[in-house]
């Protein structure tokens, strides 16, 4: 667990008599800093790596701005303290307005933040590979912020771009260690494609629309990346056009997914249903494991899903088959339509 302490404060905690002083000056920050820099409490072989990296970063920061605050002073030259830490903590806001500038820059496929492309790894990455490619960046930014340390000017923009790519690079490592957002980045990653498709919704050439129910329709299962298990069973077949033809159907399937890579130890995992259109290819989907785990890992991801639920009435789009061979995610115009307007009819 991080040990949260402010470190202007610490910097600047002086006693004088029974009284704390109000006033502070040079020499006594980089005392102070170094006793805290050298702390076995602050950093013992016991803390996690990246914690202690994390808490070098924050206080040589800290330090520096004091420092640049007060540079022109001399070491003797006294400073009212609490104008010194709201200073100080004037260029910390700096430096938290400049990571938004950096997060901006640094959006990829992901709708807010890629953080693998952050922290300068591969999509997908696992958990060991997140806490190491999180320890090499923050040994980079400590030795980048170490080496303002001798200079007669500090440079405040090498200091605060430093300390933005720390916090987005923290920001991007939160995210990775939550397995729940982790899932969320990966897919939208995986599936690169605009979920939501109710611009396709025209409703021209949409009629005689009709619901066949199937009752005790076959349990087919699938597993995705993440190890979790997928049950699907047909439970209708929604109908559209003048005449029947396979072109104009769509089955209706109910999903169950259970998460067991969510789950805790000795927990039971979670389970959700969702009720979907599409059409799938049964026999492809029972003999060719590429084509099964594309339906697995993308158009059945819990991004798809939900998307197509909130958006498009259910219908969560095809794969299908280029002639060079490629698979591609397909939303067809009428088919949505088709479930736009079968969803007015249940309201």
């Amino acid at each position: 667990m991080s040990i949260e302490l402010d470190f202007v404060k610490q910097l600047t905690t002086t006693k004088a008599v029974k009284e704390e002083a109000n006033q502070i000056n040079k020499k006594t920050i980089k005392e102070t800093y170094k006793s805290l820099i050298n702390s076995q409490f602050l950093f013992n072989k016991s803390r996690p790596e990246y914690e202690k990296l994390e808490d070098k970063i924050r206080l040589t920061f800290s330090y520096l701005c004091l420092i640049k605050i007060l540079e022109d002073c001399s070491d003797d030259y006294d400073a009212d303290k609490t104008d010194l830490r709201d200073k100080a903590r004037q260029v910390f806001e700096s430096a938290q307005s400049y990571k938004e500038v950096l997060r901006e820059k640094n959006k990829s496929k992901c709708k807010y933040i890629n953080p693998y492309q952050n922290l300068l790894l591969g999509n997908s990455s696992t958990k060991t590979e997140i806490i190491r490619g999180y320890e090499r960046q923050l040994s980079v930014l400590g030795k980048l912020l170490d080496l303002e340390i001798p200079k007669k000017d500090i440079d405040p923009r090498q200091i605060i771009e430093s300390y933005a790519t720390y916090l987005l690079q923290k920001q991007s490592f939160q995210l990775l260690s939550n397995p729940i957002e982790k899932r969320k980045i990966d897919e939208e990653i995986l599936i690169s494609f605009e979920p939501n498709q109710e611009n396709l919704y025209t409703m021209e050439g949409i009629n005689d629309l009709s619901y066949i129910p199937e009752e005790e329709g076959n349990v087919y299962k699938m597993v995705n990346r993440f190890k979790d298990i997928i049950l699907f069973q047909k439970i209708g077949t929604l109908e559209y056009g003048f005449s029947f033809k396979d072109k104009y159907t769509l089955q209706n399937y109910r999903i169950k997914k259970t998460y067991v890579s969510l789950a805790n130890e000795n927990e039971e995992p979670d389970e959700k249903e969702f009720n979907i259109f599409t059409c799938l290819n049964i026999s492809q989907l029972t003999s060719d494991p590429e084509f099964t785990a594309l339906h697995a890992d993308i158009l059945f991801s819990d991004l798809n899903l939900k998307e197509a639920e909130e958006h498009n009435a259910g219908y969560i789009g095809e794969i299908i088959q280029n002639n060079n061979g490629k698979f591609d995610v397909y939303h067809y115009q009428d088919k949505l339509c088709a479930c736009k307007e079968y969803k007015k009819h249940l309201i």
